[in-house]
Order: C-alpha cells, then sequence, then structure tokens
C-alpha cells in the first residue's frame, strides 16, 4: 500500500495510507485519531477520484470510531462539482476545489484550512516548512485563527487522499484538459 508522510506545522507527522485497488485511505498520526474512507466491497471503480467512486452510497467514512456521513459531487466538468461534504458531529465540512492545485475544508461555511500539493510547481510553500518529511505529497496551511479538532485535520488529509488536490477550471475540464491531481 502506497504511504506519505507529511509534517503537519500544528499536528506533526502525520500518516496517509491508500490502497487504490481496493479503495481504501486511511489516516493516523500521534496527535490524530483514526480517519479512514473505503469503497464498499460491491462497488465498481471508476477514474473520476482516486477512490475509485463518488457515488455516496459505496463509500464508508469512519472518523474516530465513528461513522460520517459523505456525499461528494458528481466531479464534472466544475471545481463546484467536485466538493464533498461531510456530516460529523452534529457540524458540515466541505471539501472543495479553489483552484488548479488548491482546495480547501470548511466548517460550516468558515474555512479551516487549505490544501496543496507539495513540491508542485505552483505551490512551492507547500514543500516547508509544512511537509519537511521525506515523502511528503500534500501540506495542509491551517488558518492561523480556526479552532480545528485533530479529528477534523485528520479528516482534510484523508478527503484529500481520497478524493485528490484542485481541479482545473471549467474551460479546461470542458476541453479535456485538466485531472484532479491525486496525492500519491
Amino acid at each position: 500500500m502506497p504511504e506519505a508522510l507529511v509534517d503537519d506545522h500544528r499536528f506533526g507527522t502525520v500518516e496517509l495510507t491508500a490502497d487504490p485497488e481496493g479503495g481504501a485511505v486511511a489516516v493516523a498520526g500521534s496527535q490524530l485519531p483514526p480517519v479512514s474512507l473505503r469503497r464498499t466491497p460491491d462497488a465498481g471503480s471508476d477514474r473520476r477520484s482516486p477512490i475509485g467512486t463518488r457515488a455516496a452510497a459505496q463509500l464508508e467514512l469512519v472518523v474516530d470510531g465513528s461513522v460520517a456521513a459523505i456525499d461528494p459531487g458528481l466531479g464534472f466538468v466544475s471545481r463546484r462539482s467536485r466538493r464533498v461534504d461531510v456530516r460529523y458531529a452534529d457540524r458540515h465540512y466541505r471539501f472543495t476545489p479553489t483552484a488548479n492545485d488548491r482546495s480547501v475544508l470548511l466548517r460550516d461555511g468558515r474555512q479551516l484550512g487549505e490544501f496543496a500539493l507539495a513540491g508542485h510547481a505552483t505551490a512551492p510553500h507547500a514543500t516547508a516548512p509544512h511537509t519537511t518529511a521525506p515523502h511528503a505529497v500534500v501540506g495542509a496551511d491551517w488558518d492561523a485563527e480556526s479552532d480545528i479538532a485533530p479529528a477534523e485535520a485528520a479528516l482534510g488529509y484523508v478527503l484529500a487522499a481520497a478524493f485528490g488536490i484542485g481541479a482545473p477550471g471549467f474551460v479546461k475540464s470542458a476541453i479535456g484538459a485538466g485531472a484532479v491531481a491525486p496525492p500519491f
């Protein structure tokens, strides 16, 4: 299973594990609770997202031992269609692309942090200081004023790994000139 380590400036070392063929992603860390997302065994696999499906009925999300409701957008032409909504602990979370190489995590409409691919040509800030581990592939830049909980951070990382980061704009998507960047 592919594995990546991220040195998160707020939550320490984050371990991302993915099984693309089996449709599973997990996040763990010394300061984070376990979060996992997996494709159900009866689900087919498509190429619209790294996890292999965007059908809510075919996904199982577990945050710190509790099942959370997940509702991914269809993931077609617009960035907005690639958003992922989650209901957990009486809160609404949205993971949504904002640029080709960036996505944000929102809680009840308020931005908690921004995710970018480490080493991406247009996202050099993601390589340091936020992702300094040798296998880092994704970086999170947390809003300095947000009161983000460890479970929320882990949720953001698992959504980034499962659905990719960023998305091309409408025109590039319409002509087939862009794709979501998986972090593995």
